[in-house]
């Protein structure tokens, strides 16, 4: 982490709550002991350098109140807001640890820096609210999940190059299920985190392609590009060519739910607010609702295949009777049509 982003967070942290305040010149002094002062130069360079960092908090933060009716300024968390950094409350525990299993644990190693001074505020022994819903509150995601593919860092970096010199790259890569890598010379256009893998979004030979960066064995940056392209929207490229990465479509589906192993389904909103009850007897009950076409409604279809049928859309009812089919088939179970 650099010395100028650690001053930024230093400082921030150091800014208390109303009524309390802190000085330019108090400020100087905590950074200063941590060593974040420029020592080889001179007092007033040292505190018109605490005043930028000062004047740049203040400005990314509405929450901080600069009282300017004294000399030197004195700085504070406005009344009734709660500390950008520090948290207080439940509230502020239960975001940050879902953020920190959630989103910091999907990042590279160099891509966590930034984020590990408000994730360590969370350890604070200083305020009883914390430790207490540190010790009485814990997040567990609800789904199985992989661990993170390795992969080199460096890319990052590469790719960045690439983008912003408006070079093609070269790359070594290990295709799915083939028995050596194949050499690639593409044009980079952006990368998309799904799940917990990042991949790079492409033109290959003319065609948009992606390629998962775990698989990539190196990686250089070209002399030029085939393929300028001026403007590009990921979010767009992915929701009109790669559907299964952002959701699929919204489509309209019947369920049909055996009454005591769904029960919290029919209980629950689970699919969306409009989510209705069509048809109901002593041991099934038929819903619809909304949800999008994706692989993973396919997969939460096949986890509780044993109590929830896909009525329609009859496209996606194919492809779990097709699921089934071939499960049956690896356990040496004969289904019929």
């Amino acid at each position: 982490m650099s010395v100028q982003i650690q001053r930024y967070q230093k400082v921030l942290e150091s800014i208390p709550c109303f009524p309390e305040s802190i000085s330019t010149l108090e400020m100087k002094q905590r950074l200063d002991s941590v060593g974040l002062i420029n020592r080889e130069v001179s007092e007033k360079s040292q505190m018109k350098a605490v005043q930028r960092i000062l004047d740049k908090v203040s400005a990314d933060h509405w929450c901080i109140d600069v009282l300017i009716e004294q000399r030197p300024y004195r700085y504070q968390i406005a009344q009734g807001q709660p500390h950008p950094v520090h948290p207080d409350a439940m509230s502020s525990v239960v975001s940050l640890q879902v953020i920190e299993q959630e989103i910091n644990n999907l990042l590279p190693p160099t891509l966590r820096g930034e984020t590990q001074s408000i994730f360590s505020a969370l350890n604070r022994e200083d305020n009883r609210q914390v430790a207490l819903w540190r010790e009485r509150f814990c997040y567990f995601p609800i789904e199985f999940q992989l661990n993170a593919p390795q992969l080199d860092e460096e890319y990052f970096k590469t790719i960045e190059l690439a983008l912003m010199q408006k070079k093609d790259l070269k790359l070594l890569y290990q295709k799915r299920g083939a028995v050596e890598a194949t050499q690639y010379d593409i044009s980079p256009l952006g990368i998309v985190l799904h799940g917990n893998s990042f991949y790079l979004i492409a033109i290959k030979q003319g065609e948009f392609r992606t390629f998962a960066l775990h698989r990539i064995q190196s990686l250089t940056v070209g002399f030029s590009t085939q393929h300028l392209i001026k403007e590009f929207d990921i979010r767009e490229h992915v929701v009109t060519h790669i559907p299964h990465f952002s959701g699929g479509e919204w489509t309209d589906i019947v369920l049909r739910i055996e009454n005591y192993s769904g029960q919290h389904l029919l209980e629950e909103p689970l699919f969306c607010e409009s989510q209705q009850i069509i048809a109901s007897d002593g041991r099934y009950t038929s819903i619809s609702a909304k949800v999008r076409d994706s692989l993973a409604f396919e997969w939460w279809l096949m986890k509780n295949a044993n109590f929830v049928e896909i009525v329609s859309p009859l496209s996606i009812r194919a492809k779990v009777i097709e699921s089934i089919r071939l499960a049956n088939q690896m356990y040496g179970l004969e289904i019929g049509t």
